[in-house]
C-alpha cells in the first residue's frame, strides 16, 4: 500500500460553497432597501473578506464578521442594529446547514481504501472542519486528518516531511486550483483536479499543464483514473 491519496474536504467530499452563496443572496436581499446596487455590495464583501482572511482565517465565523463589516461600510443609518441582527440570523442558518456529501463519495472511498492509504488535508477553522468530518461519517476512511490555516507549498512540504510521504506516490485530490493543485504540484506531489461548479472564486488560479496533473470529472472517475496512471507508470518502475 505505497500510494497515498490525500483528499480535500469542502466541495470535494461534501458541499460547502453553495451554502455561502445562499447566505450572500440572503444578505443582498437584507441590504436591498438601503443599498440596491447588488454588484457594489458584492464587491465590498469580496474586499472585506480578503482583508479579514489574514486576521481571522477561513471559516463561517470570519465570513459572518465580513458580512457585518460590509453592512457597516455600505449603511450609515440609524437602524444598523436591525441589520446586524438580520446578519446574525443568516449566520445561524449557515452554521447549521445540512452536510451533503458529494455524489459518489460513499461508494468510492470504500473501494479506494482497499489498496491505498487515505488522508484528509483541509484548511480552515479546526473545530469547524473537525465537526464537519464527524457529521459526515467519513472519518473511518482516513488514517490521518490534518487541518491547517493555509494550504500553500510550504504546508505541503511539512505534510510530506511529518508523515514520511514519498511525493512520487502521493496524490492530492481536490476542487481548488489555488489550494489543492498548484501548491501540491510545486511541492512535488501528484494533483488530481476535480472541478466543482460552485468553487469559491477566491480559490481560482491558472493551472498550467504538468506531467503530474490529472483531471477527474467526478468522484466515480477516480478508480479508473488512478488505475490508468499506475499502469502507465509501471514500465518505468
Amino acid at each position: 500500500m505505497s500510494r497515498c491519496l490525500i483528499f480535500d474536504a469542502d466541495d470535494t467530499l461534501w458541499e460547502n460553497n453553495i451554502f455561502f452563496e445562499r447566505a450572500i443572496k440572503e444578505f443582498l436581499e437584507l441590504m436591498q432597501p438601503v443599498a440596491a446596487d447588488a454588484g457594489l455590495i458584492r464587491g465590498t464583501l469580496r474586499r472585506v473578506e480578503q482583508e479579514l482572511i489574514p486576521v481571522g482565517g477561513y471559516g463561517t465565523r470570519n465570513f459572518i464578521c465580513a458580512l457585518k463589516e460590509t453592512c457597516c461600510r455600505v449603511y450609515r443609518g440609524s437602524h444598523g442594529a436591525m441589520y446586524l441582527e438580520g446578519i446574525e440570523q443568516i449566520g445561524e442558518r449557515l452554521v447549521n446547514h445540512p452536510l451533503d456529501l458529494r455524489p459518489g463519495v460513499t461508494t468510492i472511498l470504500p473501494l479506494l481504501i482497499r489498496e491505498n492509504r487515505l488522508m484528509l488535508f483541509s484548511k480552515g477553522d479546526l473545530n469547524e472542519q473537525s465537526g464537519k468530518l464527524q457529521r459526515s461519517g467519513l472519518q473511518r476512511y482516513f488514517d490521518r486528518v490534518i487541518i491547517v490555516p493555509e494550504k500553500d507549498t510550504s504546508a505541503y512540504h511539512v505534510l510530506l516531511r511529518d508523515h514520511e510521504l514519498a511525493p512520487q506516490n502521493t496524490f492530492m485530490i481536490g476542487n481548488s486550483p489555488r489550494s489543492d493543485v498548484v501548491p501540491a504540484l510545486a511541492a512535488g506531489l501528484w494533483a488530481v483536479y476535480m472541478p466543482h461548479p460552485n468553487t469559491w472564486d477566491h480559490e481560482d488560479h491558472p493551472i498550467e499543464p504538468h506531467p503530474r496533473l490529472l483531471h477527474a470529472a467526478s468522484f466515480e472517475a477516480l478508480p479508473g483514473l488512478l488505475t490508468r496512471q499506475h499502469q502507465a507508470a509501471s514500465p518505468a518502475d
